[in-house]
């Protein structure tokens, strides 16, 4: 059923961004993201094996922009660091090395509205769950992913 699942959402959002003309970028957010949210929910883990092939393939797909890829890797990976060390429990250090990845993708205008993107999907995630620990990778994905594609 999962399979069935992750293919059905996968070729969604192919469709989106096929539709949309979006940058590569948009293609290899769907295929990692759909996996890792999946891992994430489940397990509430987000392998290195996964996060840090995404984020090298984001930072090779903008090498037309190396140093503000660079850069926006630095700030929001940073900022991710920062809350980590200031509230260890509520964020793991996987979300820290998808946010480092994840910046690489994204615009310097675009950080702070990928950051509350991704908290208000989170949000959302322990509103449905009614409370229960949620992980933060999911909404991290689903607004990388929005903001780049759409």
């Amino acid at each position: 059923m999962t399979t069935v699942l992750l293919a059905s959402v996968l070729s969604s959002l192919w469709t989106v961004a096929a539709v949309l003309d979006a940058p590569p970028s948009s293609y290899l957010l769907a295929w990692f993201g759909i996996v890792l949210a999946l891992i994430d929910l489940r397990h509430h883990r987000l392998p290195d094996a996964l996060t840090l092939p995404l984020g090298a393939g984001l930072l090779l797909l903008q090498s037309h922009r190396l140093g503000e890829a660079a850069f926006g890797a630095a700030v929001f990976g940073g900022a991710h660091l920062a809350i980590r060390a200031w509230r260890p429990t509520m964020m793991g250090g996987g979300d820290v090395k998808l946010a480092a990845g994840l910046g690489a993708t994204l615009s310097l205008p675009l950080l702070l509205p990928a950051a509350i993107l991704s908290s208000t999907v989170t949000l959302a995630l322990a509103a449905a769950k009614r409370g229960r620990a949620v992980p933060h990778g999911p909404g991290l994905l689903a607004a990388t992913w929005a903001l780049t594609t759409l």
